[in-house]
């Protein structure tokens, strides 16, 4: 009954109703394909050159070498920590040389040979092991600070090691120079 009334009150004005529902179609339908026109150039616009797609954003900022250098640095520093496979070997080795020149020495020269010359290299080894730790850390923390394409897990994995490092580095030094724990003496050697 509502159209009724459209149409008596457009016959009554003379004019022609908005629009009809073949009309409102075919605009519809002349949107549609104006918006599909455009997205052909949008997409021309933002598709990349021919050399460019094969590119990935990682190998043009170098992140797989600093990535890596990050986690060798992690390592390096956990390894100073925990101590190597090198470094036990250095210990037995001096021990052995310690037992070797033990049979001819005096009572403090046994010790060191067997404890303190051990000791030592196990520090000096482990403490080479945090040093590299800590430049190789320390320079890729520096060299990726303003960088803003690396990826923030190789500036965390890499300042993680130079940390690391730092502490096997203090810990080795401290070894060496008997600050945590003093060589051992016999009785009345010391007096």
């Amino acid at each position: 009954m509502a159209t009724d009334t459209t149409k008596t009150d457009n016959e009554k004005t003379g004019t022609e109703p908005e629009t009809t529902e073949e009309e409102a179609k075919k605009t519809e339908a002349a949107e549609q394909t104006a918006d599909s026109e455009e997205t052909p150039e949008d997409a021309r616009d933002d598709a990349p050159a021919d050399g460019e797609a094969t590119e990935l954003p990682v190998a043009k900022s170098g992140g797989l070498a600093a990535g890596a250098g990050a986690v060798v640095s992690a390592g390096l520093g956990l390894a100073s920590i925990t101590g190597t496979s090198l470094s036990e070997m250095f210990r037995e080795r001096k021990q052995l040389l310690g037992q070797i020149e033990a049979g001819s020495g005096g009572g403090s020269d046994q010790v060191n040979a067997l404890y303190g010359a051990p000791w030592h290299a196990t520090a000096m080894i482990n403490s080479i092991f945090a040093l590299v730790a800590v430049l190789l850390g320390g320079l890729l923390v520096l060299q990726l600070s303003g960088r803003t394409d690396t990826r923030p897990w190789v500036r965390a994995v890499a300042l993680g090691g130079a940390i690391l490092g730092a502490i096997g580095l203090l810990t080795g030094l401290g070894m060496y120079f008997d600050l945590f724990a003093s060589q051992p003496e016999l009785p009345g050697a010391g007096g």
